[in-house]
């Protein structure tokens, strides 16, 4: 009697272990559909996120201090919550900035029919969730609400967490039809996405990219101010090639300058040449344009080096010609960036180093994007230095070259031959595409 007493005792010893290690997984699978997000915090901790509202329950995954928490059931106690990976639990009193999403439905209307893509088309799009296609993708430049409509005032879909990426069908005004994670669809604002690339090269313009329609030749030493606040920006040499747009009721044809934009006036300009429609463009049609500035007179080596290497790439681009469906691969073109190859130290972003071999290279990369991306040809590889971007461009617009996977690639998808032309002057770096 007493061993199976014993024995009973360690059987049931062990059912109890069973269950309190499954228990933390049923409360893991109890849901199968996806909850809405209720609340947006932001960790004051790192946070561990745990499978059940248990200290002493195991962890799932983790959420960084300071990042944005997603919450799909708020308590005063535990938070279940959402990350990329899983959901589980964390303790409210390590959040901060909690903020309740009051447009979420309550459970009693998740039967209604739903609005949006799913149901009549929208003013403006042709496409909707039955329909939808794959023309772009972007990323949430902060936290990003999806929309049942094309209206803040509608049902929120989903919430798009910070630099993830979603799939853009069409653009129509100020808003995107979008899918997110394959099953989320809607309407996102296009202010609130950034780092665009097209997967389709005829989707139609990129927002937030400006089209130049003239490469404008400077006549004389020139000052550039800024357009809203005239500040002086920096002075330009007579022969500098620049990109321009059309003229102002004042005169002054705009052009950017880093994240700002400058202008021209007409006595400063010898000439200018417009850019053709690439679908009217004839043989040796200039199609588009783009210029970035960057630093000159600067007594440093380092400083030296970047220029020098900005010329290198730019000698070694220009004059490419891609044919109909022909690939275009950057570092194939300019790299590899060494010294062997003829480029000298200089500032370079890296968590590794200050400096390296090549340093440069990337604002040549990204002035060869941009003037790319005008037009429809096909991006099908490009990196970004990190998410706020380089001075030089516009945040999203930039293109790294480097190592490994950091680098450009494309594919020529218009029915013509194309060249590619860089010009440099004393700080001016303008690449140009025309038509072969």
């Amino acid at each position: 009697m007493l061993k199976a007493h014993r024995f009973c005792c360690r059987v049931a010893s062990i059912l109890l272990a069973v269950l309190l290690l499954v228990e933390p997984l049923a409360v893991w699978a109890e849901e199968t559909n996806e909850a809405p997000v209720t609340h947006i915090a932001k960790s004051t901790v790192a946070l561990k996120v745990r499978r059940a509202p248990s200290k002493s329950s195991t962890g799932s995954d983790s959420i960084p201090r300071g990042s944005y928490v997603y919450i799909i059931e708020y308590g005063d106690m535990w938070c279940r919550v959402r990350t990329d990976r899983t959901e589980g639990y964390i303790l409210t009193q390590y959040l901060t900035d909690i903020i309740a999403q009051t447009d979420v439905p309550q459970k009693a209307e998740e039967e209604e029919k739903p609005a949006g893509p799913t149901g009549e088309l929208m003013p403006g799009f042709t496409t909707n969730e039955s329909n939808f296609r794959q023309g772009y993708q972007a990323h949430a430049l902060n936290v990003a609400n999806i929309y049942a409509e094309p209206n803040v005032s509608s049902r929120i879909e989903a919430t798009v967490p910070t630099y993830n990426q979603v799939i853009v069908s069409e653009v129509s005004g100020d808003w995107s039809l979008v899918c997110y994670k394959g099953r989320h669809y809607g309407y996102m604002l296009n202010s609130s996405l950034f780092k665009w690339d097209r997967i389709d090269p005829y989707a139609g313009e990129i927002p937030g990219l400006d089209i130049w329609p003239y490469l404008a030749f400077v006549n004389k030493s020139v000052t550039l101010y800024d357009l809203k606040t005239n500040e002086e920006l920096v002075t330009v040499n007579p022969g500098s090639a620049i990109c321009v747009g059309e003229p102002d009721e004042f005169g002054r044809y705009p052009l950017p300058y880093h994240r700002t934009t400058s202008y021209l006036k007409e006595e400063d300009i010898a000439w200018k040449i417009p850019t053709a429609n690439w679908q009217d463009a004839q043989s040796g049609d200039l199609l588009s344009v783009m210029t970035t500035f960057y630093p000159v007179g600067v007594s440093t080596l380092q400083y030296q080096g970047r220029c020098w290497n900005i010329r290198l790439a730019s000698t070694r681009i220009t004059g490419s010609i891609l044919q109909p469906g022909q690939d275009y691969n950057q570092y194939k073109v300019i790299g590899p960036y060494k010294k062997s190859t003829g480029y000298k130290e200089a500032p370079i972003m890296s968590d590794d180093a200050l400096t390296g071999f090549g340093g440069g290279t990337c604002q040549v990369n990204t002035t060869f994007y941009i003037a790319t991306v005008q037009l429809p040809l096909l991006v099908t590889h490009r990196k970004v230095h990190a998410n706020v971007g380089m001075y030089y461009a516009q945040q999203g617009f930039d293109a790294a070259v480097g190592g490994g996977d950091i680098n450009l690639t494309m594919v020529n998808t218009l029915p013509y031959a194309i060249r590619y032309q860089m010009f440099l002057s004393d700080g001016v770096l303008t690449c140009c595409i025309f038509r072969v």
